[in-house]
């Protein structure tokens, strides 16, 4: 089971809105709308996936990263963490 299995419905509805707002801009491009609006846009996608990131992220810690230092020491875990964290951030 997957660590965010309890927020699953929450993340896929979450996802759902970014695909229509992706759409939703690429129509504005299409249609040659202000600049400003479309970057507006964008920056909303941006913070929405974001905020989905931060909380599949969270459920990995408390979940995956949790049950792997009680059971191995974990270390590898760590490790592997903070390397998601660095993708995550850099994005």
């Amino acid at each position: 089971m997957a660590s965010y299995d309890k927020d699953r419905e929450d993340i896929l509805v979450q996802l759902k809105n970014v695909e229509g707002r992706l759409r939703s801009t690429q129509e504005m491009v299409e249609e040659d709308k202000y600049c400003v609006d479309i970057l507006t846009e964008l920056s909303s996608i941006i913070g929405a996936t974001e905020k989905i990131g931060l909380l599949i992220l969270q459920d990995h810690i408390q979940g995956c990263v949790k049950n792997a230092l009680t059971q191995d020491g974990g270390e590898s875990y760590v490790r592997e963490l903070v390397d998601a964290v660095e993708r995550f951030m850099k994005s």
